[in-house]
């Protein structure tokens, strides 16, 4: 299969180093940078090297100062910042536009949602007889309540000062502003925490939510702001009608056990579901996951989602029976398949090595002894590819014509202005394997030009004059085509 029709994900998550077994920047780099050579280069499957890399959550540990130190929590960002920058360059060229960071539930200040609470006195939450008044507990267990339960002093709290409280994650998005440079920024109002980040290259959409919506030191849940999917839906659309495949990720896992709470409800997933996500990413949990959620079996409305390990938490932090792990994820293009194939890949480090300096290998799909698992979803369908050939036109004005390449080898390459385009960019990347399978049955004369010239670039004989004789059939007249065949024909015989 062509590079050109495959798309490579890294997917890394839970970042925070943990407390007493801390790992640094360079010896984490070193350690992903080695894996890419191996994986990329001499392991069997090979795995094409990184196009973007989503980061879903818990980018630092935060702090555990009893005053939730500011000063702790910025110097974590600092050094997630230069992690981040470091990897980028390696991985993506110094693009920041292919980065995806979401915050985590690590990434929220307990400062700030212990500062805006206060207590409620017994007077207030027990009636005449010393009992629990119902509405109370009726209020503090709805989703969207200002009032938490402490189990630390049995007493509950109520969040006096909302906009303190909204601070939980001011630090994380001053870290965002720093990251992209000015390019991105991330509100501190609940209802405005997400992103979209477009890739008309790759055909596909990333809509990044940030899934602690009311979480804070009482209330471990996850869960997103419903204006922020209703927001997303919106903006989705014309994404959509330009036939992008749609990709997702949040922080919190979406199961759990019958008395945790430290998990987003699957419910959520159904609204993804009509939204038209196709993939989501997560972490939290710290292992490896796939699931496939359906919203109507008869209609085959699904999404798949793929968890992703902690690629720096402790021995204490990792379940039973899993190491740290990340995720990489090819999705697959084939013209003559209706669907796309989604592969999962495994990295995990090895037993034997140590945490501060740690070794990757093939790794372990949900304790299964099984490295990488492919699937196939549905091709999104372009309703309106008018905005897609907007994208094209402005890829190719920028001269970037590897990225425009990539996006129309996502449409109808029989299409004549597909086509048309498609010649120039093959014409600038030389891609001359592209032009024969492309072109192979010449529409025009310019066509004719690219796939003869590109037989000729290539040198194989056989291929040359099976191309000459099949374009000769059609009886050319245009001379700079029947110069090309002559040559042809002096080369091969």
């Amino acid at each position: 299969m062509a590079e050109a029709n495959k798309l490579s994900i890294l997917h890394i998550s839970d970042l925070h180093r943990s407390k007493g077994c801390e790992i640094s920047n360079v010896a984490l780099l070193s350690s992903l940078v080695k894996d890419k050579d191996r994986y990329s280069i001499s392991e069997n499957p090979k795995i094409k090297s990184p196009d973007i890399i989503i980061v879903s959550g818990d980018v630092i540990r935060g702090s555990i100062k009893p005053d939730g130190s500011e000063e702790e929590v910025l110097k974590q960002y600092e050094e997630a910042i230069v992690f981040l920058n470091d990897l980028t360059n390696h991985f993506l060229d110094g693009n920041k536009n292919r980065i995806v960071i979401i915050p985590g539930n690590h990434d929220i200040d307990w400062k700030f949602s212990k500062e805006s609470m206060e207590k409620i006195e017994s007077s207030v939450v027990l009636d005449e007889k010393n009992n629990l008044k119902w509405e109370i507990l009726k209020e503090a267990l709805n989703q969207t309540s200002i009032t938490r339960w402490s189990w630390k002093d049995l007493s509950f709290y109520r969040i006096s000062d909302i906009s303190k409280y909204n601070r939980r994650l001011e630090a994380f998005a001053n870290f965002y502003h720093n990251f992209y440079e000015g390019k991105r920024t991330y509100s501190i109002e609940p209802k405005e925490q997400f992103d979209i980040f477009d890739f008309p290259e790759f055909n596909l959409s990333i809509a990044a939510f940030n899934s602690c919506y009311n979480n804070d030191h009482l209330r471990l849940v996850g869960d997103i702001h419903p204006e922020c999917i209703a927001n997303v839906n919106m903006k989705l659309r014309s994404l959509q009608k330009k036939g992008r495949l749609i990709l997702s990720t949040w922080h919190h896992n979406t199961k759990g056990l019958p008395y945790d709470s430290n998990y987003m409800d699957n419910s959520r997933l159904k609204n993804f579901i009509e939204s038209g996500i196709s993939i989501g990413f997560h972490g939290h949990q710290h292992k490896t996951e796939l699931i496939h959620e359906f919203s109507d079996v008869i209609e085959q409305k699904k999404i798949i989602v793929f968890s992703a390990g902690t690629l720096c938490g402790g021995p204490n932090e990792l379940p039973v029976g899993n190491n740290r792990q990340y995720n990489l994820i090819e999705i697959v293009n084939k013209d003559e398949n209706p669907n796309l194939e989604v592969t999962l890949h495994v990295r995990e480090k090895t037993d034997s090595s140590p945490f501060d300096n740690p070794i990757w290998t093939a790794g372990r799909i949900d304790s299964k002894n099984v490295s990488h698992y492919t699937l196939e979803i549905e091709k999104p369908i372009a309703s309106d590819i008018s905005g897609t050939f907007i994208d094209i036109e402005r890829l190719i004005h920028d001269k970037n014509y590897q990225d425009a390449k990539s996006t129309l080898l996502t449409l109808d390459t029989k299409d004549a202005f597909v086509r048309k385009f498609l010649a120039e960019c093959i014409l600038q990347t030389e891609d001359f394997e592209l032009a024969i399978r492309v072109f192979s049955d010449p529409q025009t004369d310019e066509e004719a030009i690219t796939v003869l010239n590109a037989a000729i670039q290539l040198g194989k004989k056989e291929q040359m004059k099976a191309v000459a004789e099949k374009i000769n059939l059609n009886a050319p007249t245009a001379k700079a085509v029947t110069d090309l065949i002559k040559k042809i024909e002096a080369i091969t015989k």
